[in-house]
């Protein structure tokens, strides 16, 4: 497994101290953050030269791009063509995927009507997709925060470019058991957002390590049996990991380290 972390660590940062700060803490890729007013320039409106800037910047260090994320709610009215540019932006940046929500759940509407619907516009965006070699990642949040829901709309579409980012927070706090997210994602899972927790339906509260109320053992070993060696990333916001930028993306690295060492994974491959 490797580590990464979402701009949102540092959302005033350039993109020369994102990795510079990536660099210097031992992580191995960055998860940028779009459309969110960050400072480092990764976004739609970036021109050719300034992607092919960025792109050689990253290649330098060694650091890989390894997801783009954005807003887009598959739930909702037609996002394909708010897509395409995303997508062009990963693939200029040698990003593997884009990250996706589902969104709220449309007015008199059941779970469904609207795995149905996201299934559908992921079915014909995994075409654009592929045309491109840019996976789709459907993180589990929001209206399909359970895995059992986020899953059942990736199944749907059947398609190699499309997957699941498993947010590791979202479907414990939402009531499902691991148990049953587990089950559900199987090998569907190709980025993660792993952190520890309240375990609250109504309160976002992500906490280091042992600080929250999330099982972080056994989700860390259910990663390792799944024969995950994707991403850790870290997401949080302002100092809920930190008071600093620097102290929230050191502290998460130890903590990430410290699951890996205790359960027999080597961080970096």
């Amino acid at each position: 497994m490797k580590l990464s972390f979402m701009t949102f660590a540092c959302p005033s940062y350039s993109i020369e101290q994102v990795v510079d700060t990536a660099l210097r803490l031992g992580y191995h890729g960055i998860e940028f953050r779009i459309d969110a007013n960050h400072s480092h320039g990764v976004e739609v409106v970036a021109d050719k030269a300034e992607r092919k800037r960025i792109r050689r910047l990253l290649e330098k260090n060694e650091i890989e791009p390894c997801c783009i994320a954005s807003s887009l709610q598959f739930a909702t009215a037609s996002v394909l063509d708010e897509l395409r540019p995303k997508l062009s932006l990963a693939h200029d940046l040698g990003c593997p995927g884009v990250r996706v929500f589902c969104g709220p759940m449309p007015p008199g509407a059941k779970m469904p009507d609207v795995i149905d619907k996201v299934g559908r516009q992921l079915r014909t965006a995994a075409h654009l997709a592929e045309e491109v070699e840019v996976q789709l990642w459907l993180e589990t949040h929001d209206t399909m925060s359970k895995a059992a829901d986020a899953a059942a709309a990736v199944r749907f579409v059947d398609h190699p470019y499309v997957g699941i980012n498993y947010d590791n927070m979202h479907p414990f706090r939402m009531g499902e058991d691991l148990e049953t997210t587990v089950a559900a994602l199987g090998s569907l899972v190709r980025h993660t957002h792993f952190h520890d927790a309240l375990k609250n339906p109504d309160v976002v509260m992500i906490k280091p390590l042992g600080q929250g109320e999330l099982p972080m053992d056994e989700m860390f070993l259910a990663l390792k049996n799944m024969g995950y060696t994707g991403y850790l990333s870290g997401e949080w916001f302002g100092d809920m990991y930190g008071a600093t930028a620097d102290a929230s993306l050191k502290q998460f690295r130890d903590d990430m380290q410290s699951l890996a060492d205790k359960h027999g994974v080597t961080i970096g491959k």
